[in-house]
């Protein structure tokens, strides 16, 4: 078998994971499963190490798997400790996160600027750990699907109020932008009913901005129908799931 040596990422969403090998070298690892928590872990790590060799893995979770806090700066909090406190209390009470049931990092902001914090599943994050440790694999580090499309395209949304939506391979997520800073982050299914429907959140969208031109999908897959944005192309031709497209396009 080919080996690739370069360093790969881990995509895993609820439904699926994939290790696109870098710059497109070789076809993608991929597959799925019923639970991410419960996954045969140790399995996928051999065969990474069998395509990469013993090299380090850096975990990309969906934003279905993880929780966002997009939070106000306050005067009384201007240093970490402060700012800490004040992101655990809001995960605790909006997103039901605690540092005891999830790992909580923090977009360190400037002063006065929106705090955004994600947290990451520790069940889940243990899990993939130990599957890579049993293959002599180390976990690099992780981050959340909005860490590729930041570092793609949140520089390039302008000044102003701004959404970025993207599908992912377990459902949608949105980032809503104030002169490229995040100041807020939507999740819902793919196929979510009622308000939660993705037509009608489309719609919801369109409503709460004022210019068409302020929306943006990004295209791994087509846009929803009922979106009125426009859609901003990924790197490269075809792939094989959305969550492969926005690793890939995030290098």
């Amino acid at each position: 078998m080919t080996m690739d040596t370069r360093a790969p990422a881990l995509y895993v969403s609820s439904r699926t994971w994939a290790a696109p090998s870098p710059r497109g070298s070789l076809a993608p690892l991929g597959g799925a499963h019923a639970d991410a928590a419960t996954a045969d872990w140790a399995a996928v790590a051999t065969r990474l190490r069998e395509r990469f060799g013993p090299v380090p893995v850096r975990l990309v979770l969906s934003s279905r798997l993880c929780r966002f806090v997009a939070l106000p700066w306050l005067s009384s909090c201007w240093h970490a400790g402060a700012i800490r406190a004040y992101v655990e209390a809001a995960f605790a009470e909006a997103a039901q996160a605690t540092p005891a049931t999830h790992r909580i990092e923090i977009d360190w902001p400037g002063y006065g600027e929106p705090i955004l914090a994600v947290a990451y599943p520790r069940a889940l994050v243990d899990a993939v750990s130990a599957g890579l440790l049993g293959q002599s694999l180390v976990l690099a580090g992780i981050e959340s699907s909005i860490g590729p499309v930041l570092r793609r395209h949140g520089g390039t949304l302008g000044a102003g109020a701004n959404l970025l939506a993207y599908a992912e391979d377990d459902g949608i997520a949105a980032l809503g932008f104030e002169d490229g800073r995040v100041v807020q982050v939507e999740t819902l299914a793919g196929e979510g009913h009622g308000l939660d429907d993705v037509g009608v959140w489309s719609a919801r969208r369109r409503i709460a901005y004022s210019d068409d031109r302020a929306l943006r999908w990004l295209g791994t897959t087509p846009a929803p129908v009922r979106f009125a944005g426009n859609t901003l192309a990924v790197a490269g031709a075809a792939y094989a799931s959305p969550g492969q497209a926005l690793v890939e396009d995030g290098r």
